[in-house]
């Protein structure tokens, strides 16, 4: 049986796919990259915000087009079906089955296929990374209630998992050659107080740090409520956790920030920021933030904008409002901040967050730097491209890398910074 995987959204979902992967693998499964050559077509969607919706809705109906005159059979899972599952029944029949979050790893007994293995799911994974780098994630669900987010409806509780589990699938990992482990959850800071009655994030990096091959460990989503003095502290000490961390503020405004029932303050994002250039000033952070709020007036984006010139974050990403169905916003506010109004914010602050980016990177020229090596450049396939410390795979700049010498995927490399290029992205000599 020939199947098509394609995996829709945010890393987590990514590892989901993975963990699918292998599990069709062990049931004899064979892969085609090619949907047209596919007898299944399995997609794993998003369903977080509008555009994510949009973007999995189209995906599925350009599969659908390739049953017309064929055999094939489509399957979809994932958050959309999770959130929507009997709209799209109804929506899209040409579909040949809808499978929701709790029966997703049925899905190979479900087309058809057996098999007699047994084992956790992440000793089967098949990783869609390049083979140094992997996620890992280490809970699911959220606790909070945050007003415009669907996540704890779609996942669920928070919903941690075991220390030793964890660590076994990073010693999994470190053998098939991963070098830098990527720590995701939806609450990455809150790790283990649903387990172990408190936070036991750092419990689980300094076992994860016992593992030779295991180079760098980055850290996404924080929630700022959970960040605190100490983990500052700990990511300073620790020589494998990477000097980044991502973590969304959303707004900076006290009343918006209340009105989004976010559990923190301006206060406490400019306290972090303080810990930052007391014990890390060289610590990059990416962060995001909501423009077009239901309650954002004028004078909430403005004074958003000048936090954000003031507080230089490395990298920002921007999203417009979503109302969502199912969240508290749904009832309790109108989506009453036009569309257009919304882009126009957005931008602003996109224009803010780029000269503040390239001025950060113009600051590393001349300085000689750690790289990873990721591969080579799509344009120029015989100039490799890596990242320093400062970027997280796929998200941020890159940083192409000038040399005589032959490089490898998942080599590391000291390299001297000689230039800017496209804002984000980072040029580097080998001497």
């Amino acid at each position: 049986m020939k199947i098509s995987v394609i995996s829709l959204g945010c890393p987590k979902n990514l590892v989901d796919t993975e963990n699918l992967l292998g599990k069709l693998n062990a049931s004899n499964a064979k892969f085609v990259s090619n949907p047209e050559e596919a007898d299944i077509i399995l997609i794993n969607t998003c369903g977080f915000i509008e555009p994510a919706k949009e973007e999995s809705i189209n995906t599925i109906l350009e599969a659908t087009k390739l049953k017309e005159n064929s055999n094939k059979k489509v399957v979809v899972t994932g958050c959309l079906v999770e959130r929507y599952k009997k709209e799209l029944e109804k929506e899209i029949p040409e579909v040949d089955m809808f499978v929701d979050l709790k029966e997703e790893f049925k899905i190979p007994e479900k087309i058809g296929l057996s098999s007699n293995i047994d084992l956790p799911l992440y000793q089967n994974r098949i990783l869609t990374t390049p083979k140094h780098t992997a996620y890992l994630k280490i809970s699911e669900g959220c606790d909070h209630t945050c007003g415009f987010c669907a996540i704890p409806n779609i996942r669920g509780k928070h919903r941690s998992r075991p220390i030793e589990d964890i660590v076994n699938e990073a010693k999994i990992l470190a053998e098939q050659g991963v070098k830098e482990i990527n720590i995701v959850s939806q609450d990455t800071s809150y790790y283990g107080t649903d387990l172990y009655g408190k936070p036991k994030l750092w419990d689980l990096i300094k076992e994860i740090e016992k593992i030779d091959e295991i180079k760098w460990i980055r850290l996404y989503y924080l929630y700022p409520t959970t960040v605190n003095e100490d983990l500052i502290k700990n990511i300073r000490d620790s020589e494998k956790v990477v000097k980044y961390f991502e973590m969304p503020i959303q707004h900076s405004e006290d009343k918006v920030l209340k009105d989004m029932m976010r559990g923190y303050r301006e206060k406490k994002i400019e306290k972090i920021l303080e810990w930052k250039e007391k014990y890390i000033p060289e610590l990059a952070i990416r962060t995001s933030v909501i423009v077009g709020y239901p309650t954002e007036t004028e004078k909430d984006f403005e004074n958003m904008k000048n936090f954000i010139i003031n507080a230089k974050f490395d990298w920002l990403g921007v999203f417009e409002y979503s109302y969502e169905e199912g969240t508290p916003d749904y009832e309790r506010f109108q989506d009453n901040i036009p569309k257009e109004e919304k882009i126009r914010r957005k931008n602003e602050i996109l224009e803010i967050q780029e000269k503040i980016t390239e001025e950060k990177n113009k600051s590393l020229i001349g300085k000689e730097m750690e790289i990873l090596v990721d591969g080579f450049s799509e344009e120029w396939e015989s100039l490799p491209v890596g990242r320093t410390y400062r970027s997280a795979y796929e998200i941020d700049g890159i940083t192409y890398i000038e040399t005589t010498e032959p490089v490898s995927p998942g080599q590391f490399i000291k390299a001297k910074i000689k230039d800017v290029v496209d804002i984000v992205d980072t040029v580097a000599k080998i001497k």
